[in-house]
């Protein structure tokens, strides 16, 4: 949408409009900017400008740029013409004896003479280069100017959450009682010699549910793998489905994704058999969990549609509204967000009447999520705070963080830096309170990523090391493979490219282990950046081409547009 609205500025555009391509991921700009090319090329001339450290005066280089041959001669071929500049986040860098910008203060003194060029102008920039327009040159940015921006779509972005029935409005400190009680119950039963297998296939099953609640998927593993044994020999269907399914949330955890989808075909299995309903929609749902943590989100929704179906048929108005904001989370990853907003609609709608308010809590946080991804970061944040306000009002403090991080979400893509650290901040100190590892990882990592937007390598690389470690601790692959990508690319920033290749290829290791394509084929395509940085050419080329084809294979526009470019400047370096 984005895309279509600056080809229309472009199109529409017979004076000097002046717009920000703010973009901090070089495969999502090298994309957007074939895309746009691609658009209008048979009617447009594009005249790329550079600007670099020793180029900082940007009215001159396209006043320059107007009185050459090249440009009268596209004048008469009776073109539109409009210039893309690029190089502006480098150009910034150069100082003044006063310490000053020195593109800044032109940018501001000259800013009248744009008028000038009678062309749109539009400035490729990143975040934190926007920031310093903003507070350094805002004469010319209040003057004639527009924003267009645009993020590569982040993991946190939405996640539909499990079901765990009577567990799931229970405090942590709740069910960390809970946790003991039962532990006491197994130890004091065995102290005794007590031989009673109903209550202990139960006790175990209630044990491995709260560690699992507590986010200790390998204890919780094992108590219920106690639990199934004892629950075969005495053959209690509804307990050993329940157990099937625990086990499936438990190895998903794990990312043990194949193992997951077998226990809960298995608790699938049993719930058709003895005609359990409600069961079954709660298994059709984890199944749909599942199929999105693969990157099947067409499935998931097969599977979200099949267990809404059931939820209708027997009025249950949580279960229906927990699949239509679980098809609101799988339409957003697929990229149509319209539609994703509009499931969330209707799941917030249902939990509103039936009161069920940490419901609205999880679906506020998507809509939050969806409309960041649209651009709208003010609406975001709305979103987010009401998200905050309902966690506080129910005492969830995992929520309370998990709101916080996405207000800091929203304040880091819109290059507000400071308010985005305050807020990652305060959710760092409630993720150590509260004992929630992964979100702990996840708020360190966003703290390097904005060190990193800040071009301060080695704090960025401070944070993404304490996110490495934990992500480790945790066996967690998807978050070790993310932070081995973060660190290469600030140990690139840094200067150490043979630092920054070896951490990709531990990341691209890592990525083909758990099966993922898109983070093989942004590694493969990271690797062969930086080889074409060293000036070897060959191992350039290779891993492209590696990134290309998988690009292809998984119709990823970014991995594809980013490896055709960079193939295309490569290969035609050689005449």
């Amino acid at each position: 949408m984005k895309i279509e609205e600056i080809v229309t500025l472009l199109d529409l555009s017979d004076d000097c409009t002046i717009a920000f391509v703010r973009c901090n991921e070089p495969v999502l700009c090298d994309a957007i900017c074939k895309e746009i090319f691609e658009r209008v090329h048979s009617r447009i001339h594009i005249y790329k400008i550079e600007m670099n450290e020793e180029s900082t005066d940007l009215f001159q280089i396209l006043e320059e740029t107007t009185k050459s041959d090249s440009y009268n001669s596209k004048l008469e071929e009776n073109k539109k013409i409009a210039f893309f500049v690029f190089g502006l986040d480098n150009a910034v860098e150069k100082k003044n004896v006063n310490g000053n910008s020195e593109t800044l203060l032109l940018l501001n003194m000259m800013r009248e003479k744009f008028l000038e060029i009678k062309h749109p102008i539009l400035i490729w920039i990143n975040s934190a280069s926007l920031n310093l327009i903003l507070n350094e040159a805002q004469d010319f940015f209040s003057w004639r100017t527009t924003i267009f921006e645009f993020d590569i779509k982040r993991e946190i972005t939405s996640s539909p959450m499990f079901e765990f029935g009577d567990f799931d409005n229970l405090s942590k400190k709740e069910i960390e009682k809970l946790a003991n009680y039962y532990s006491n119950l197994i130890e004091e039963s065995k102290e005794k010699g007590i031989e009673d297998p109903y209550k202990s296939a139960y006790w175990n099953y209630r044990l491995g549910t709260t560690k699992l609640l507590l986010y200790f998927p390998k204890e919780a593993l094992q108590y219920l793998k106690d639990a199934l044994s004892i629950s075969l020999r005495i053959n209690d269907k509804r307990l050993i489905k329940e157990i099937y399914r625990k086990l499936g949330v438990s190895c998903y955890y794990l990312e043990n994704v194949k193992q997951a989808i077998e226990y809960f075909e298995k608790a699938l299995e049993i719930s058709t058999e003895t005609r359990d309903q409600e069961g079954k929609g709660k298994i059709l749902m984890n199944l749909g969990i599942v199929c999105g943590r693969k990157g099947h989100f067409k499935k998931a929704i097969e599977y979200y549609e099949e267990a809404l179906k059931i939820f209708k048929e027997i009025d249950d108005k949580y279960g229906e509204g927990n699949a239509l904001g679980s098809m609101g989370v799988a339409y957003v990853h697929l990229g149509d967000l319209r539609k994703g907003i509009e499931f969330y609609g209707k799941g917030l709608k249902i939990y509103k009447n039936v009161g069920y308010r940490k419901g609205e809590g999880d679906i506020f946080g998507n809509l939050g999520n969806a409309f960041s991804q649209l651009g709208d970061q003010r609406k975001a944040i709305e979103f987010h705070e009401h998200e905050l306000r309902i966690s506080k009002e129910i005492g969830d403090m995992l929520r309370e963080e998990i709101s916080l991080g996405n207000i800091a979400n929203a304040y880091h893509l819109s290059g507000e830096y400071k308010k985005a650290i305050e807020y990652y901040t305060q959710a760092l100190k409630i993720a150590r309170e509260i004992g929630d590892r992964r979100g702990e990882a996840n708020h360190l990592g966003n703290l390097g990523s904005i060190y990193f937007n800040l071009k301060e390598p080695g704090k960025a690389i401070e944070y993404y090391d304490q996110s490495l470690k934990i992500s480790r601790e945790l066996e967690d692959k998807y978050g070790e493979c993310s932070d081995l990508g973060n660190l290469g690319a600030a140990y690139s920033l840094l200067g150490d490219l043979g630092k920054a290749i070896e951490l990709y290829k531990r990341a691209l290791n890592i990525s083909r282990e758990i099966e993922d394509k898109q983070r093989e084929g942004n590694n493969l395509g990271n690797l062969g950046y930086t080889y074409s940085q060293l000036g070897d050419k060959k191992k350039a080329i290779e891993f492209l081409k590696q990134a290309l084809d998988i690009g292809k294979a998984i119709e990823d526009p970014r991995i594809i547009g980013f490896c055709e470019q960079k193939l295309k400047e490569l290969e035609g370096s050689d005449g």
